[in-house]
């Protein structure tokens, strides 16, 4: 199923592809900025689901609808607007348009919307195979299960107004989804006005402004199709966000202690595990589509999908450069190197992983300056 979002406000156009690809796992979701690029791939897209903003920079969203209907008299299209008026009402039902949904929005509230023009039951039996899945998520997206309580993330919401970026920060600080998903949307080309990527949670925060993280966050707290409900992979989930976690707080202790920054590396320790936990969102939506799966094929997938999905990951997520190196510095150090956040890493790593005796950690650790005992000391 395509879906063609048009929306040039980066935000509010991650914010609905988040909702589309939480209610509807199979959906390929094409984003748009411009009225000019939506047209062009229009014919050869065929979108079975159009959203689009009314005013865009080069045009109306109702030109591209002209164009749908040209194509399709029946395809759904739901339209968002800052002004909703008699005038645009009747122009829109002209065109056959499902309806509209006033700016700003809530998560909640789209998703009520989308709900009405998505399909309620995916086809019985599994679609493809789970290694044809796994390809797919490689090629096109992958999904972190996001385990956040709706009711949990609605509680921040109403309390919107008093909240700070610290308060944000602090709630989601374990959450590699959030912190994931907050950085792909900060990081997009059109929100760098500084030029300066941003590499925590609390940075992306404060690009993004506390309305629009929540929104965000609910997005992923109200995701139906990526949740996980097989125990196992629940389980299993649970443990690489706690190894996650683990690093995260070491590391960052580690390189308070010898004077390098310390958000950074907590970042790369919450994030170095997004490729095992795509692995584990990928065999939930095949189990989900009536896919068999034992622990061998979820073990297998483990090892051989992890590295590439996490790679992909961490491009498509626009993370940064320096961040991406730290995460990987965590699992193989650059021959050579001397830099001291990426030590911190890898020394940090090999003792969340059981082999603070062995000699690279004892070498790593005196050249930092520290032994095992002073590096697991509270900072």
């Amino acid at each position: 199923m395509n879906v063609l979002i048009l929306d040039a406000d980066v935000p509010m156009a991650e914010l609905m592809e988040t909702l589309v690809s939480g209610l509807f796992s199979r959906a390929r979701v094409h984003s748009y900025r411009t009225l000019a690029e939506a047209r062009a791939d229009l014919e050869e897209l065929r979108p079975e689901l159009v959203v689009c903003d009314w005013d865009l920079p080069d045009g109306r969203g109702l030109d591209l609808v002209r164009a749908v209907r040209r194509l399709d008299r029946e395809v759904p299209v739901l339209m968002v607007s800052e002004k909703v008026d008699r005038e645009r009402v009747l122009a829109a039902g002209r065109l056959h348009i499902q309806g509209f949904v006033p700016k700003p929005f809530t998560a909640t509230a789209m998703q009520e919307r989308l709900k009405t023009l998505l399909p309620t039951a995916q086809p019985g039996g599994p679609e493809t195979s789970f290694e044809v899945m796994l390809r797919r998520a490689r090629d096109t997206q992958a999904y972190l299960p996001a385990e956040l309580d709706p009711a949990s993330v609605m509680a921040l919401v109403e309390r919107a107004g008093e909240l700070s970026v610290g308060d944000l920060s602090d709630a989601w600080k374990s959450q590699p989804a959030v912190t994931a998903r907050l950085l792909d949307v900060a990081n997009t080309s059109a929100l760098r006005r500084s030029g300066e990527p941003c590499s925590s949670l609390r940075e992306a925060i404060r690009m993004l402004g506390i309305r629009m993280s929540l929104n965000h966050a609910l997005a992923l707290a109200l995701d139906i199709s990526h949740r996980l409900s097989d125990p196992a992979l629940k389980s299993l989930a649970e443990e690489q966000v706690a190894k996650s976690s683990e690093l995260a707080e070491l590391a960052s202790g580690m390189a308070r202690k010898v004077g390098v920054d310390a958000s950074l590396c907590y970042t790369a320790g919450l994030l170095h595990r997004i490729g095992e936990l795509a692995v584990i969102s990928t065999a939930q939506q095949f189990i989900a589509s009536d896919g068999a799966l034992d622990d061998d094929d979820v073990e297998r997938a483990l090892y051989e999908w992890s590295g590439t999905l996490g790679n992909v990951l961490k491009v498509a997520w626009r993370l940064p450069l320096p961040l991406r190196n730290l995460i990987g510095a965590a699992y193989m150090l650059p021959r050579g190197s001397g830099e001291r956040d990426k030590a911190v890493m890898r020394a940090a790593w090999l003792m969340c992983n059981d082999m603070q005796e062995s000699e690279e950690c004892d070498r790593l650790l005196g050249r930092l300056g520290l032994d095992v005992a002073s590096a697991r000391a509270p900072a």
